[in-house]
């Protein structure tokens, strides 16, 4: 089934500010954002798990029977069609955490994963190929103070399509960014997620808005 906007917002003109575009797979990459161990489960005895259980189970099944299956049709389909794909991966890049912001320190501290441990690497479900683009970051965003940018424009890629976690997060935030670049830009809707639908269902809203278009994994790969 399509995502529609107007079906969410049915007082805004996307008729008039919507942004319009094709893709094309030869100059279309697929962006995985932070799809890491640690971020896609919420542990049942984790203080989050503990006070909001309605989280927790809402976020796990999705992740398991949505998020996941549907991202790895989609890469396959990136990856048969001979499409550029990349990865990002968040949190700290030493045991320390001291590279990270103020504000970000306070949110993990101590650091429970950083570079090199397990629950820092990708979901072995869409781990990525040696060929794939793997970027590290300490913010949200997956093009700031990164190499991201730099790639994506070597490859000749002009289309991105942006999945992963968390919807209103890291992934609006690069999709943001990406459409500020000059990037046609797709945020993939049940390929990401986030810890309440109403959270998830704003964010692809103020994407689609003005920013880019929200597409279905299966309209994705159709129109690819």
């Amino acid at each position: 089934m399509s995502w529609d906007p107007e079906e969410l917002d049915p007082q805004y003109p996307f008729d008039l500010f919507a942004v319009k575009f094709d893709l094309d797979k030869a100059h279309t990459a697929l962006i995985v954002i932070d799809m890491q161990v640690d971020y896609l489960h919420i542990d049942g005895n984790s203080p989050l798990g503990e006070k909001y259980p309605s989280i927790r189970s809402y976020f796990n099944t999705r992740i398991d029977e949505i998020v996941i299956p549907n991202t790895v049709k989609l890469i396959r389909a990136f990856s048969e069609g001979n499409a550029k794909i990349a990865y990002t991966r968040n949190g700290c890049m030493t045991s320390l955490g001291d590279e990270m912001s103020e504000r970000l320190r306070a949110l993990n501290n101590p650091p429970k994963l950083w570079r090199g441990t397990p629950r820092y690497e990708i979901a072995e479900a869409i781990y990525p190929r040696p060929e794939d683009l793997v970027i590290d970051k300490l913010v949200s965003g997956g093009f700031t103070s990164t190499q991201l940018d730099h790639a994506l424009r070597n490859y000749g890629v002009r289309n991105v399509v942006i999945v992963g976690v968390f919807t209103d997060m890291c992934v609006l935030g690069t999709a943001r960014v990406a459409a500020e670049l000059g990037f046609n830009t797709v945020i993939c809707e049940d390929c990401s997620a986030t810890m309440t639908q109403r959270a998830h269902d704003e964010a692809l809203l103020a994407h689609a808005r003005r920013f880019g278009r929200v597409l279905t994994a299966e309209d994705l790969i159709e129109e690819l």
